[in-house]
């Protein structure tokens, strides 16, 4: 089982939050795969240094380029349809952004590793939610 990072998690490791660091490197030693991103991630991360200086900017791309590119596929758009209909048909809504992450890392057959507690109640995903 690979594990895919969010967003948050891509963010603390840009900081050096070591609370997160120290968290994925126990993951680590229960699977040394390399952790993976969404294209979703990557395009999130982007578009969150947009205001940075230049030499940031070059930075933190060769930060992201670090990491694989999960990208989608024709089963991540009936994943997708599936999860929309199910949890909009009872009236729970998550961002699209969120909802394209999941069904990705679904279709991959992957774990996500996410700060954010909205995944909580996808209940399809794997998933690990840490502090």
């Amino acid at each position: 089982m690979s594990y895919v990072l969010d967003t948050s998690i891509i963010i603390d490791l840009q900081k050096k939050k070591m609370s997160t660091i120290e968290k994925l490197k126990i993951l680590s030693m229960l699977n040394p795969n390399p952790a993976k991103i969404t294209f979703i991630t990557e395009f999130e991360f982007l578009f969150g240094i947009k205001e940075r200086s230049h030499k940031n900017i070059r930075r933190s791309i060769e930060f992201i380029r670090d990491f694989q590119i999960l990208q989608s596929t024709p089963e991540t758009a009936a994943v997708l349809a599936e999860l929309k209909y199910k949890y909009g048909s009872k009236g729970i809504n998550f961002s699209l952004s969120d909802l394209l992450i999941a069904s990705i890392i679904i279709s991959h057959n992957m774990t996500l590793v996410t700060r954010d507690k909205d995944f909580e109640n996808i209940q399809e995903l794997k998933k690990i939610i840490i502090e």
